[in-house]
């Protein structure tokens, strides 16, 4: 690992993705952890606090929207008081003009809401925002009992004509409901009738916070690619992991925030956000996905893999994760290194990506720049049932593609978990989808083929 020690170069970043405040990090020195931080000795009093509870970051611009009406479908992890709902215009091509905005408890099974529930969201005292260009903006609270995981609907009238903000893919059920163009305010609608057009892609909202009761631990936020965002798949690992987390006792309950791209990379090594779909990279947008949030005390960092599937040198990626970390802990939050899965038969790939895949996993198991690492890469290798291929993947938890989880996969990387590692006490494991014998003896470090 000679190549990355004292490494520190900067990474160029797009600055109209960034925000203030997320300038350039030096990584911390190789070998050496970060310093412990401590809690303040005066704490405040206990209270009500706010906590990110659900999130889906926008990752392109697709089709326009103008005077038309949106209900998005979202599951806050925990429970509050009140919510608070943002609206991103990150990809729009204009100011996103909302003139009128409701949430309420969705009524199950289309785009209806419980009657009598709906709450008017204000934005400083307002019925209505005009979002810039390339930013997004959080709505006043909305007095809303809401319950951990309960399905809420939030309604925005775009008056005007923008592109609209969205996140893509994965998972098939019916998450947005949209009217027509030219449909007006439908914000107060119970029915849900005037919503006529259904799909899996979120828009313009992308995150909601809770009012939670003092105590609640503060959320986790995944900043990924495809495979957390659940790409060839029926099942996500992080809402696995959510799955074990809600079996502790209620005081240690937090969010496990997916805030997933499909074809995200950690730096800027794809330039044209366009031609892939995948967003601004990891490092521009740590700030508004994680770092910025209300009530986020863990980053799990697991990027790099399409860094190098599009070009990208092991020296690249590593610095991008040191600086990643960097950032976090200077946040005050702790953060979690995640080792890139196995992927020798997968589109693309060859032996000089072989070979950075294998550096960066060794540094992010020995460099010590984390608070914990999820030794993901070990855990779907093809290493069970008497085979012994580290660099390929197991091929009962493959969805097809070698590189995406199936839902037997994202288990299993879920049960893996150490919740330790999370700030956590030792969670219950769920029961496993495909059974899976460790091959004893197997050599090598995750990605390296043995001999």
């Amino acid at each position: 690992m000679a190549v990355v020690v004292g490494l520190v170069v900067a990474l160029g970043l797009d600055a109209s993705a960034v925000r203030p405040g997320q300038g350039r990090v030096s990584p911390p020195p190789v070998g050496r952890r970060a310093p412990a931080r401590t809690a303040s000795a005066a704490r405040p009093p206990p209270g009500p606090v706010w906590r990110l509870a659900w999130a889906s970051s926008p990752a392109w611009g697709y089709g326009y929207g103008d005077d038309t009406t949106v209900r998005e479908l979202v599951r806050p992890a925990v429970g509050g008081a009140a919510v608070r709902v943002q609206i991103s215009n990150l990809f729009g091509d204009r100011p996103l003009v909302v003139s009128a905005a409701t949430v309420a408890p969705a009524a199950g099974g289309g785009a209806g809401v419980v009657p009598g529930s709906l709450r008017t969201l204000l934005f400083a005292g307002r019925s209505g925002v005009t979002v810039p260009q390339g930013e997004a903006v959080y709505s006043d609270p909305a007095s809303l009992a809401v319950a951990a995981g309960q399905e809420l609907a939030v309604s925005l009238w775009v008056s005007g004509a923008d592109l609209v903000t969205i996140h893509p893919c994965c998972l098939a059920p019916v998450v947005s409901y949209a009217t027509s163009n030219g449909a007006g305010n439908q914000t107060a609608s119970t029915s849900g009738a005037a919503f006529g057009y259904a799909s899996p892609w979120y828009r313009w909202v992308d995150a909601l916070s809770v009012l939670a009761p003092a105590g609640t631990p503060g959320s986790i936020v995944v900043v990924g690619d495809s495979i957390s965002d659940g790409f060839n798949s029926t099942l996500r690992w992080t809402d696995v992991l959510q799955r074990r987390i809600d079996l502790l006792p209620p005081a240690y309950r937090r969010a496990v925030v997916n805030e997933a791209i499909t074809a995200n990379t950690l730096t800027d090594v794809v330039p044209n956000d366009d031609r892939t779909g995948g967003g601004p990279p990891g490092l521009a947008r740590l700030g508004p996905d994680a770092l910025d949030q209300p009530g986020v005390s863990v980053v799990v960092l697991f990027l790099g893999t399409n860094d190098l599937f599009f070009g990208a040198p092991a020296s690249e990626v590593i610095v991008g994760l040191a600086q990643a970390a960097a950032r976090v802990h200077a946040a005050g939050m702790r953060v979690v290194g995640v080792t890139l899965l196995p992927r020798l038969d997968s589109e693309r790939w060859d032996p000089v990506r072989q070979a950075y895949l294998q550096q960066i996993d060794q540094w992010i198991l020995g460099s010590h720049a984390f608070d914990g690492v999820l030794n993901f890469a070990s855990v779907v290798a093809d290493m069970y049932g008497g085979a012994c291929l580290p660099g390929a993947f197991y091929p009962p938890y493959d969805s097809g593609d070698n590189l995406h989880p199936d839902a037997a996969g994202a288990t299993a990387l879920a049960d893996s978990v150490d919740t330790t590692d999370l700030g956590l006490p030792p969670a219950p494991r769920v029961p496993e989808l495909v059974p899976a014998v460790p091959t004893p003896g197997c050599p090598g470090l995750p990605g390296i083929p043995p001999g």
